[in-house]
């Protein structure tokens, strides 16, 4: 398409170049009503066709040869709680020594506790604590027939008073007299 002039002889143009000449209509079998039904179908089939084959093709792969037998296995006892220790407090004596310090024991009776049992003591001079001590019964301190259990320990002059009392056991407040005291002693 070409013109002469400028934009105002637009109306002038030579359009004879470009001529649509019509032909023979052809017809495509798919924009028949036949054609647009098979190819809904087509595609319909192809849908719920796949769905159906894989629901179908997981069924054929379980055999009854397959499954497996189910197992139960066998059921844990509960542990038991820890129960608390019951303590007896047992009397406690203090004796000189030659270098004049005292050598002072308390017992006590120990029931419900095992060897290797974690116990925490608290040691006291009168009202005042000297120290507190963690450790674990074992067979030097503590008989597991008898259930009787012993600490010695050294201390000063004392004219209040000695005791020794059982924190816990197995981190467990123990049940009864955890507290055991040797009568003071007239100091030079």
């Amino acid at each position: 398409m070409s013109y002469a002039g400028g934009p105002e002889q637009a109306d002038h143009a030579d359009l004879s170049s470009h001529v649509v000449v019509p032909g023979p209509a052809r017809s495509s079998f798919w924009a028949s009503p036949l054609g647009i039904f098979v190819g809904v179908f087509v595609l319909v089939m192809l849908t719920f066709g796949s769905s159906v084959a894989l629901l179908t093709r997981v069924a054929t792969l379980e055999t009854p040869a397959d499954e497996v037998a189910p197992t139960t296995a066998p059921t844990r006892a509960a542990t038991p709680a820890p129960t608390a220790v019951r303590v007896t407090a047992g009397a406690a004596t203090a004796e000189r020594l030659d270098t004049g310090g005292y050598r002072v024991t308390f017992t006590w009776t120990l029931d419900g506790a095992r060897e290797g049992d974690s116990a925490l003591l608290r040691f006291s001079i009168g009202s005042r604590v000297l120290s507190e001590q963690r450790g674990a019964l074992d067979a030097n301190t503590f008989s597991s027939s008898t259930g009787r259990f012993t600490v010695s320990t050294s201390q000063e002059c004392s004219a209040d008073g000695w005791s020794a009392e059982i924190v816990s056991i197995r981190n467990l407040t123990p049940i009864g007299e955890p507290a055991s005291r040797a009568p003071g002693v007239t100091c030079r």
